[in-house]
């Protein structure tokens, strides 16, 4: 197996590249196939990427600024969010290879890479429409390689590059932070890392740091609250804030979750070359990882799970979600071959291996894309089943072109219209928001003052305090907005319809 593009024609099927690049263009395609709706996430991104800034939300911006690329290219839709979550996932996958082959012989950093889809918060990942937590996954990975080859053959071009990859992570998503302090503790603790890490240029790294993420971090002072508040409030629910309660709570989440990341690949792998060839150590290839790596990798992960243990006992955090955790743990499968490097030169293991990888993708694959079909054939659709095109007829219907303001109650209905009409901003007001209007208010009267009209859009469920403020901005209290009743997509006749409520005014000059 080997990486070189040189690989002769008639073998490029052995090729693992190969197949994560054919993996990233069948997602891409499967995806923008599957639905033309956005879900939560990729919905907060069509609306975040209109334009650039320093920040957005609770979450850094690096994955707005790749989306504001990519729309600027292909425009906001369903193809442009694919493109950039399966980019980013095809590199997560080369660079954990391109990490371990510092470590080990091509057969067995394939090994490592691949086994990401027995990883299930990183192979499920790579289907879900997530955002931050894909980059982060990719920046991960990008470190790692970058972090052992300097260790191994340390330059100070490559401290800067370190520092670029560094400055991803923390650009992607808080959490990074946790992840490059623990496996800079380990490097630090193991002399002939930390003799490496004193190299010439060493303040490369640091510095390129700084440069990079400080706009940001002056974003993050002056917006705190912003920042951080829904982070905090994921991290500690009310409902188990303090006590024993709360400690229980962190601590089940916590163990779960640890479990949940590397047991499914543990199995599989002791399934696939048996567990004698696990339990001792066997003939090492010529080709060994250096004597710092194992020690190195046990240590990152014992760093990771010491942390995460304080912020239950001494932090108070309550609640994990496994999107947070399962990056810190994806050096997992690279950590075991490192530990017993003689198992990738068992033939018959490495088939094995490979069948259950590929037999995980399929299954996974499947199971993300009859979902919605499954679901309206229960006559409980989901958002994948939303009628997109006739959303969008309905609201041209109301006399609405495409052009004036769109302002939605949430951004998951705020992107779906930002595909059908990429020409009209679009603002969210969001009604889990403070209810005084004052949002509301700020768009109307920027829209009047521009001489455009307005469409208001409202989800079916959205409180009645958010609609009487919407109706009192427009300066028509007394208005009726419109009910929007549609069937779904690929669902049973006798199920609910989709509903949401519209408003449109027109300019004044047009309403006269």
């Amino acid at each position: 197996m080997n990486i070189a593009p040189a690989t002769p024609l008639s073998h490029l099927w052995r090729s693992p590249l190969l197949w994560v690049r054919a993996l990233a263009a069948l997602s891409c395609m499967g995806r923008v196939l599957l639905s033309p709706v956005v879900t939560w996430d990729q919905g907060e991104q069509l609306v975040w990427s209109q334009h650039l800034a320093w920040g957005y939300g609770a979450q850094p911006p690096l994955y707005t600024w790749l989306q504001w690329a990519v729309n600027g290219v292909l425009g906001p839709s369903v193809l442009s969010l694919a493109l950039v979550k399966q980019a980013l996932t095809a590199l997560t996958f080369v660079f954990l290879f391109l990490a371990a082959r510092e470590l080990m012989p091509a057969r067995a950093a394939w090994l490592a890479a691949l086994g990401l889809w027995w990883l299930p918060g990183m192979g499920w990942q790579t289907l879900r429409d997530l955002t931050h937590t894909v980059l982060l996954g990719c920046a991960v990975a990008a470190s790692w390689w970058l972090l052992l080859r300097q260790l191994r053959r340390p330059t100070p071009a490559g401290f800067g590059w370190l520092g670029l990859a560094l400055s991803a992570g923390l650009l992607s998503k808080y959490s990074f932070a946790l992840i490059a302090g623990a496996a800079l503790l380990a490097a630090l603790s193991l002399p002939p890392c930390w003799r490496a890490l004193r190299s010439r240029g060493w303040w490369a790294t640091p510095l390129v740091v700084a440069v990079l993420v400080s706009p940001h971090a002056l974003w993050v002072l002056q917006h705190w609250q912003q920042a951080t508040g829904s982070t905090w409030a994921a991290l500690h629910p009310e409902e188990l804030a303090g006590g024993w309660r709360g400690v229980a709570s962190g601590l089940g989440d916590l163990l779960g979750l640890l479990a949940l990341a590397a047991l499914p690949w543990a199995l599989m792998a002791v399934w696939a070359f048996g567990w004698r060839r696990w339990q001792s150590p066997s003939a090492t290839p010529a080709e060994s990882p250096p004597d710092w790596a194992w020690p190195l990798l046990l240590r990152y992960l014992g760093c990771v799970v010491t942390a995460l243990l304080a912020m239950v006992l001494l932090g108070g955090v309550t609640h994990f979600d496994g999107r947070w955790l399962h990056p810190m743990l994806c050096v997992a499968p690279m950590a075991a071959l490192v530990w017993r490097p003689g198992v990738a030169e068992d033939a018959r293991g490495v088939r094995r291996y490979l069948g259950a990888v590929v037999a995980m993708a399929l299954l996974l694959s499947l199971g993300h894309a009859i979902d919605p079909l499954i679901d309206g054939l229960r006559g409980r659709p989901d958002r994948y089943n939303w009628p997109v095109p006739q959303i969008a007829e309905r609201l041209r219907a109301l006399g609405y072109s495409g052009q004036a303001p769109i302002i939605a109650d949430h951004h998951l209905i705020g992107g779906v219209l930002r595909t059908q009409f990429p020409d009209a901003p679009v603002v969210v007001c969001d009604d889990d928001e403070p209810r005084d209007g004052r949002c509301l208010r700020a768009e109307v009267a920027a829209a009047r003052s521009a001489g455009q009209g307005w469409l208001i859009v409202g989800m079916d469920g959205v409180s009645a305090a958010w609609w009487r403020a919407a109706l009192q901005a427009s300066g028509t209290p007394a208005a009726t907005p419109v009910a929007l009743r549609l069937p779904y997509r690929r669902t049973r006749a006798d199920a609910p319809p989709w509903a949401m409520n519209a408003l449109w005014h027109p300019p004044a000059a047009a309403a006269r």
